[in-house]
């Protein structure tokens, strides 16, 4: 625990310091994960590098389904590919996936007693996929991304995501 506070500190003393010229936005966003076959909920974050490169972390909770909670951190790098006009900007998707899932299960025997459990793990991809990010107000924007998670855990997503820019 030391440690991930000792990290959170640099991160955070590092984005303060090159805060200056950098672009930095947060969001939430909607989900649809074909291979979990559920929508889900974001919280995402962007800092862009340069005019060509952003990181893009995001926390993904997808709703329960079949006594299973899936659960997804990814943390993406976005490469603009090209600046469409009057539209915005299309980029392009890849980084790590890190897939977390959770399954509680509690049966009522009768007379034999209960049996119950909990199973858990996680998967880790590579995510390959495009964005579109446009502009919808002065400090909002609007990104609808697909993506696919390939490893152990492979599936596809498509969403929307509003991104707020919290940069001066």
């Amino acid at each position: 625990m030391k440690n991930l506070f000792k990290v959170l500190v640099v991160l955070v003393a590092l984005f303060s310091y090159s805060e200056a010229n950098a672009q930095i936005s947060g969001g939430l966003g909607l989900v649809y994960g074909t291979g979990i076959n559920n929508i889900g909920f974001s919280l995402n974050g962007k800092y862009e590098i340069n005019e060509k490169w952003s990181a893009a972390p995001s926390f993904t909770y997808f709703l329960k389904k079949d006594l299973v909670n899936w659960s997804a951190l990814d943390l993406d790098a976005n490469y603009q590919l090209k600046e469409l006009d009057n539209i915005g900007n299309l980029y392009a998707i890849g980084g790590l996936n890190m897939t977390f899932f959770k399954l509680k299960y509690d049966y009522d025997l009768g007379s034999y007693g209960d049996f119950g459990g909990t199973v858990s793990g996680s998967d880790v991809g590579v995510n390959l996929g495009v964005g579109l990010f446009f502009p919808a107000g002065e400090k909002l924007n609007i990104a609808p991304e697909i993506r696919y998670t390939l490893g152990g855990a492979n599936f596809f997503r498509i969403g929307v995501k509003a991104m707020f820019n919290l940069s001066k």
